[in-house]
């Protein structure tokens, strides 16, 4: 018996110093803050292949950066700061590096990028690959139009165990599951674009921000749309924006033309429609001129386009479209060795919807220079609220 007590004593202390280890590893790594419970692991969405053209690899003698082993210390800081400012949003945070990377990562150069986001009380942070579009133009010059990897947003995890510590009701649960899921839905309308309000961005008559689906298209043109002050109409390079937009395009050097290909597009997508008792201009909240969750639902809508060949003639103010000859208000012109054509006839020719959006409209100051924002909005029928896109069309945008 007096043999086996110290040994007893020795795994007592053992099995503390583990316990104090596991903990210390637990506050270092965390989840961290009160109430922590076991972290969620993130589900991770990669955009299929065809949203993004493929890399020549890696360039010569570049090698992968290895993963962080833990968020940096600014970062750190950063959120411990927001919990003690704001107890009652936050109660924990944690953290994780994206895995598996997606295959992207095998055809660019990139880097490891910090950021963070909020899903109920608990704060995620986290690393992700970010391509390195400095070295890719430097090396390649070429733009790089990335398939973003995307973390399931918040509505995976069950709304009660996102809301209950707030305290909130039933109807505010509802409310806040429906404003996470439109926007994740809005960010996969268009996939490979992301997501881009456009209110840091004013443009100018040379250099015209086009967004598709409140994914930023102009960033991956190689030559800038542009406002045609000859006929008033901007232009935009014709093959990236159809491109885009999933259209075929080849040019016909000896007869100076370009045909359009759109394929009959079906596809399964989630609409914001009005919640009983209200109609589409209800829907929008006149402070953020974002939809108001308590006023609308998500539904799944099968969304079908049909297929469309159009024949452009550069010079040549006609159109045809399916074999039928339609006058066009501004012909195709060459700029930079790209066809360049009026945004609105193509976009709408694939059912879109074309707006020009801005807090003011473009005016001619006194001393012949133009003003405004110089922005277009292009919105195709697999946007959530294609039937109403306009929190900040109503009374702000002209038709263009």
């Amino acid at each position: 018996m007096g043999e086996w007590e110290p040994m007893k004593g020795d795994h007592t202390r053992r099995a503390r110093w583990l316990a104090w280890l596991m903990l210390a590893a637990l506050l270092v790594h965390g989840p961290v803050g009160a109430g922590a419970e076991e972290p969620l692991q993130p589900e991770v969405a990669e955009y299929p292949a065809e949203n993004y053209e493929p890399g020549p690899g890696w360039p010569e003698g570049w090698t992968p950066p290895p993963p962080p082993e833990g968020m940096s210390e600014q970062m750190r800081a950063e959120v411990e700061q927001a919990l003690r400012d704001n107890p009652d949003m936050y109660d924990r945070y944690d953290w994780w590096v994206w895995d598996p990377l997606p295959a992207w990562t095998q055809e660019y150069p990139w880097y490891w990028e910090e950021d963070w986001m909020v899903c109920g009380t608990t704060i995620h942070v986290y690393a992700y690959p970010k391509p390195d579009t400095r070295l890719i133009r430097e090396v390649y010059g070429r733009s790089y139009g990335w398939s973003r990897l995307y973390w399931k947003p918040c509505r995976y995890e069950p709304i009660n165990s996102l809301t209950e510590a707030r305290g909130l009701t039933e109807e505010e649960k509802l409310a806040e599951g429906r404003g996470i899921e439109y926007e994740y839905w809005m960010d996969k309308s268009h996939p490979g674009l992301g997501r881009d309000y456009g209110y840091r961005h004013n443009g100018s008559p040379e250099e015209i921000f086009v967004f598709l689906n409140f994914g930023n298209a102009s960033s991956h043109f190689d030559t800038p749309a542009y406002l045609d002050t000859t006929v008033n109409r901007v232009r935009v390079p014709i093959r990236f924006i159809s491109e885009m937009m999933g259209a075929e395009v080849t040019w016909d050097q000896a007869g100076r033309r370009v045909t359009i290909h759109f394929p009959a597009v079906t596809r399964e997508v989630v609409k914001a429609v009005p919640a009983p008792g209200y109609d589409y201009p209800d829907l929008i909240h006149p402070e953020t001129h974002l939809p108001d969750p308590y006023r609308y639902l998500l539904q799944e809508q099968t969304v079908s386009v049909p297929e469309r060949t159009i024949l452009l003639t550069i010079d040549h103010p006609v159109a045809v479209v399916d074999g039928h000859e339609v006058a066009l208000d501004a012909p195709p012109v060459i700029r930079n060795d790209r066809t360049m054509v009026p945004v609105r006839f193509i976009a709408e020719q694939m059912g879109a919807k074309v707006y020009w959006v801005g807090a003011e409209p473009i005016y001619r100051l006194d001393d012949g220079t133009m003003s405004g924002r110089y922005q277009v909005h292009i919105f195709t029928p697999f946007f959530p609220l294609y039937e109403y896109p306009s929190w900040y069309l109503e009374n702000r945008a002209v038709r263009y």
